[in-house]
């Protein structure tokens, strides 16, 4: 059977994800990418899991999928990016090999639990919090392009999607990518996890069952600042703890995205929602996962901490009106640690 991908817009990905799931079955399938000419982060987060689910599904083996792309002048770059490999296929550099460059983050695997052990097996305390802190700044250099603002910003957003995974998610498996587009004025950050999915993870909360009754109620509640599967009204907020959950980041990162003329777009399930200045569409396709896309005009950014606290002001004020939501924002949700 042949498949073709393709142009890798986010909503061409999202189409894309619910064509292969629902493909009919055969013995061999040949994914074309001939008429490929844009590769863009989340897209390329987007099919590459969409290509290893489709596979695992399947139970496929590697030579029961091939790759066509015809002399395609981008195969090149997807090579570079790591975006095959990702996929499943042999061709290119494995996610995380090509070392970047000041415009872009290619396809890069992080685990986080190792990426601790390792940090502890030689000789170094940390804690995960302040461990997923320093790696989002280090990723967050690489788009900055010598920006202070934007690198503090870019550190927030990537720090706050990141720490979102473990806790939700039921991995610690994270899938990112990023690049900065000077000519358009655009920085795009993309981040996938292949856990459970917010609509598992919030109805695991009772505090949610009664009014979370499905995968899209699921993501807009998830939106919305305070609601966490961490909330517990008997316990209340856990103060002494300065990494706890209080369900802000996916709240914080979608509003600041609007706040700066950018956009939101938010994958889980069968769900897409694509979040603008102005609107929300939803759409239909189908992860195994989460996924997020975070894009921000580079030239909106003045000062990044003002931006983060009129959000976080705007969404404590809102999660007052919302009864099972933490009321205030936790120390890391209100800017960066260090």
């Amino acid at each position: 059977m042949k498949i073709d991908i393709p142009k890798l817009s986010t909503s061409n990905a999202v189409t894309f994800c619910k064509t292969l799931h629902d493909c009919e079955s055969d013995n061999t399938y040949f994914f074309d990418v001939s008429s490929v000419n844009n590769y863009e982060p989340l897209p390329m987060l987007l099919t590459s899991a969409a290509i290893r689910q489709f596979c695992n599904k399947r139970n496929l083996d590697p030579w029961d999928i091939q790759l066509r792309y015809e002399e395609n002048p981008h195969y090149n770059y997807a090579c570079h990016m790591g975006f095959f490999q990702a996929s499943g296929f042999v061709q290119g550099k494995a996610p995380g090999e090509a070392l970047g460059s000041t415009s872009y983050i290619p396809i890069t695997k992080l685990n986080i639990g190792e990426i601790h052990r390792a940090c502890f097996e030689n000789g170094e305390i940390i804690d995960r919090g302040d461990l997923i802190e320093r790696k989002s700044s280090e990723l967050a250099e690489v788009l900055a392009q010598g920006n202070v603002e934007l690198k503090k910003l870019l550190q927030y957003l990537i720090r706050e999607a990141i720490r979102n995974v473990p806790e939700h998610s039921g991995t610690e498996d994270v899938w990112i990518c990023g690049q900065y587009w000077h000519h358009k004025d655009l920085a795009e950050i993309a981040i996938l996890d292949e856990g459970m999915g917010i609509f598992e993870s919030l109805k695991s909360n009772r505090s949610h069952n009664a009014y979370i009754t499905n995968n899209e109620e699921a993501l807009r509640w998830a939106i919305k600042p305070g609601v966490s599967v961490a909330f517990d009204p008997a316990r209340g907020q856990r103060r002494d703890d300065v990494w706890a959950n209080s369900g802000y980041g996916l709240y914080m990162i979608s509003e600041i995205c609007k706040a700066t003329n950018g956009w939101f777009t938010f994958v889980s399930g069968e769900d897409c929602m694509r979040i603008y200045p102005n609107n929300t569409a939803m759409y239909t396709t189908q992860l195994k996962g989460t996924a997020v896309g975070i894009r921000v005009k580079p030239s909106a950014i003045v000062k990044c901490q003002e931006i983060i606290d009129y959000v976080r002001r705007n969404g404590e004020a809102t999660a007052k009106t919302i009864k099972n939501a933490f009321k205030e924002a936790s120390v890391p949700s209100k800017g960066l640690m260090f």
